[in-house]
């Protein structure tokens, strides 16, 4: 006898609700974790020959420092076999307990009580580890309500841009600094695949990918049959290697030789056989792409009466100073007017189906990604989106239009999950079950100014399930609340736009 369809669907309700019970104690349990570990690094600095043998010449010889260095290395070596992980690993949750346990004691006791994962804890830990205790606090304040209706992800570009704006050393002077610990690096992986990973200066990073994704886009609209992901993998290493003329013509190879056969190499037929190779398509393809990078100035900055930072792509600080250079060599600049008190972006109604190209850019700023929860596509690959159908007398402005990416923009129309606009550009979706999540603008500047609006937005939209009891599931499983309340309290102390389709 089939199941009915009201009951299949209230152990839906239920099996997530234990599932999002599980995730917070999950959550609770690596705050509990953090804690203990903040309280072996206080029990390490009490008891030193614990970890040395301080009767050993080179060792009572040394200098503080360095039994300094050598105990840390001994005690994430004894943690990391306790816990069965990698000392990475172990070196990393010590030092986000010592961050947490000193800095943002708040953050940490979110996490014992369940409300925040170890990811939106260690976002904050690894963006307030270097800064001043007051300063640290400053930030966390600012952000740290937030953190539960975000993805780590997302919590963190909150985060940054918090820090950035409250840092006490100048932009320009850290960026100085962190720019001499520019690097490339190669990690060997499985299966005869390596990780080529490079630190680079943001604007850089942005206008290299920019042009790897689009170049990618053009290969595959071209018929490459292959993946986005393999194509910009290729398109790096087509640049990296090929300089662009034509290779000359290999010697035939002796007896027993083939020609080419270093790894990875094709081979080749001797002189006169065959016409020389060619330089990669992709390598020439990328070089008649021009790399993008949106970055927004605020005029004072602009003009030179005010030190405020710049963004990339709308998530990314840049210094003031670095903005204005940006700034100075854009082909094209664009004025958008913005709200004096809060900073929201300002626009005027259109009532044409198009988007005009100006109310696209305002968008773009605003958006920064796909509105979705959780997605982080950039908003220039995502579609343009009415929230209410055109065709339902929905207007063409910015109240109610925002970007979605293909994927979503089709679970907005094919499936139960349905969204509403609110003011400031807030989205409020509901899934098929009921639970409603808030999406914001994602420009971080805008985000900080408007978390008193959200909260509003929020009480006004939230709507809560209430599932019916699935006799199935364990009656006597405690709830978020309750397991919650079993591990919170005090803390010892010891981070080509499209238009929609006219549904």
């Amino acid at each position: 006898m089939a199941t009915p369809p009201s009951t299949a669907a209230s152990r839906l309700d239920a099996v997530l609700e234990q599932a999002a019970d599980e995730q917070a104690m999950v959550n609770a349990a690596a705050g509990r974790r953090t804690v203990a570990l903040a309280r072996v690094l206080a029990a390490a600095r009490v008891v030193p020959e614990a970890l040395l043998d301080v009767e050993m010449e080179r060792v009572s010889s040394a200098t503080a420092e360095r039994r300094g260095s050598v105990a840390h290395r001994a005690l994430v070596a004894e943690v990391g076999c306790a816990l069965g992980v990698s000392e990475h690993v172990a070196a990393g949750w010590l030092a986000d307990a010592q961050v947490l346990a000193s800095k943002a004691t708040a953050t940490l006791d979110a996490l014992c009580a369940g409300t925040i994962s170890y990811q939106h804890a260690a976002k904050l830990a690894d963006a307030v580890g270097d800064l001043p205790a007051s300063v640290a606090g400053q930030v966390e304040r600012t952000v740290l309500d937030r953190a539960p209706g975000l993805t780590a992800a997302r919590f963190g570009a909150l985060v940054r841009a918090a820090r950035d704006r409250l840092h006490p050393v100048p932009a320009e002077v850290r960026h100085e600094a962190a720019a001499l610990k520019a690097n490339v690096w190669v990690d060997d992986g499985a299966d005869g695949m390596s990780w080529l990973t490079a630190h680079l200066p943001t604007p850089v990073a942005r206008a290299a990918y920019d042009r790897l994704h689009r170049t990618a886009a053009r290969a595959r609209t071209n018929g490459d049959p292959r993946g986005v992901g393999q194509l910009r993998a290729a398109t790096l290493t087509a640049l990296l290697l090929d300089d662009g003329i034509a290779s000359p013509p290999v010697e035939a190879p002796g007896p027993g030789a083939t020609a080419g056969a270093g790894p990875g190499s094709t081979p080749r037929t001797a002189p006169g056989t065959a016409p020389p190779d060619l330089p990669d398509p992709l390598a020439t393809l990328a070089r008649t792409v021009r790399p993008v990078v949106h970055v927004t100035v605020p005029v004072t900055t602009l003009a030179g009466a005010g030190e405020s930072p710049g963004l990339l792509d709308g998530t990314t600080p840049v210094d003031a100073e670095t903005a204005r250079h940006l700034a100075a060599r854009a082909p094209t600049l664009r004025r958008l007017l913005t709200e004096p008190v809060t900073g929201a972006m300002l626009t005027v109604d259109r009532r044409s189906y198009t988007v005009p190209a100006d109310l696209r850019a305002f968008l773009t700023q605003r958006d920064v990604t796909c509105r979705f929860p959780g997605c982080r596509v950039p908003a220039r690959r995502c579609d343009v989106d009415h929230t209410t159908a055109w065709a339902e007398d929905g207007p063409t402005d910015a109240d109610n239009l925002a970007h979605l990416c293909r994927r979503h923009h089709t679970l907005k129309h094919e499936s139960r999950w349905h969204v509403e606009q609110a003011d400031h550009g807030v989205l409020a979706w509901t899934s098929p079950r009921g639970r409603t999540y808030l999406t914001a603008p994602g420009t971080a500047d805008h985000a900080l100014a408007q978390l008193d609006a959200w909260a509003t937005e929020a009480g006004h939209f939230t709507r809560q399930a209430d599932p019916e009891p699935d006799p199935e599931l364990d009656p006597g499983r405690p709830t978020r609340q309750s397991a919650a309340a079993g591990v919170a309290g005090s803390v010892e102390p010891p981070a080509t736009y499209q238009d929609d389709p006219p549904y």
